[in-house]
């Protein structure tokens, strides 16, 4: 089972997150037809919006974009305030090879931008960005963490993708400290952080979020909760239709006219929907 697991360093103000979400993204690689390089980055955007998901309230939802220049385009992910979580790679099917031992994500996402998009139940979203500093992600997404929202953060994610394509392991942890916590602990973090092995190294060994948590810190923590990590895509036919409305009486005649079935295809799982001219001619009797 995936599972995300929030903490506090017991004693000290410094918050911990982790999660473990193989097979949430290798889901979304099986329904989305990935290749490795998408695949890696499309999980570490995924993590990193299960990461951001543990800052939520009831009944919000947090967004993650990556826009760059290189041949991947874009990646989006989201999660909700209960972790569940969905997203899509615009090139699915990109590899480009190693750097060194990982994936080169950086040079597949290019140069661009990270835009985080927060749905806090109000009228209107609440939306910061900042430019790519790598591509490789995790680094990005500390960087919008201390600059944008100015909460000092550490933050790492990871996937591996196995010769068969699966995903084998998958997830992150994040580390932020608050103003009253203590500057020997936070040197203290540095230091452990600066030597600590890669997440997906850590996931293969078998360990679990806590598990991971400890190890990256060094620390005992203290369990604040722990859920369910699943991919969940609440696409319907109902939305298509109520989306099609948006549209106007104008727009939907024109449809009509044209006599033509709209099909529809959800990014985010791939399910088609088709709304017949009878359908559009029942919209369009309810404007």
């Amino acid at each position: 089972m995936d599972e995300v697991i929030k903490a506090l360093i017991k004693d000290e103000h410094v918050l911990a997150v982790a999660t473990i979400c193989t097979q949430t993204v290798d889901y979304a690689r099986r329904i989305h037809d990935t290749w490795p390089t998408a695949t890696a980055a499309l999980g570490r955007v995924m993590a990193g919006s299960i990461l951001l998901a543990s800052t939520l309230k009831d009944n919000q939802k947090i967004m993650m974009q990556v826009k760059g220049d290189g041949p991947l385009k874009e990646i989006f992910a989201e999660a909700d305030w209960k972790y569940r979580v969905r997203g899509y790679v615009k090139r699915p099917h990109i590899y480009m090879g190693l750097k060194g031992e990982k994936i080169d994500v950086g040079r597949a996402v290019g140069k661009g931008f990270l835009n985080i998009i927060r749905d806090l139940g109000l009228r209107e979203y609440y939306q910061s960005s900042v430019s790519l500093q790598t591509g490789e992600i995790a680094t990005d997404l500390a960087y919008y963490l201390n600059v944008s929202e100015q909460i000092p953060s550490a933050v790492s994610l990871g996937v591996f993708v196995d010769p068969d394509n699966s995903v084998k392991a998958a997830g992150g942890f994040m580390i932020q400290t608050m103003p009253e916590t203590n500057i020997e602990i936070i040197e203290f973090l540095e230091r452990k952080l600066s030597h600590v092995k890669a997440v997906s190294s850590m996931i293969l060994q078998g360990m679990n979020p806590l598990q991971i948590l400890e190890e990256a810190v060094g620390l005992p923590v203290e369990v604040l909760d722990r859920k369910e990590v699943t991919y969940f895509c609440p696409c319907t036919k109902e939305r298509v239709l109520n989306a099609i409305v948006t549209l106007g009486r104008d727009e939907i005649q024109k449809m009509i006219e044209e006599e033509e079935i709209i099909k529809v295809e959800c990014y985010f799982c791939n399910k088609k929907y088709e709304v017949t001219v009878g359908e559009l001619k029942n919209l369009n009797s309810l404007l």
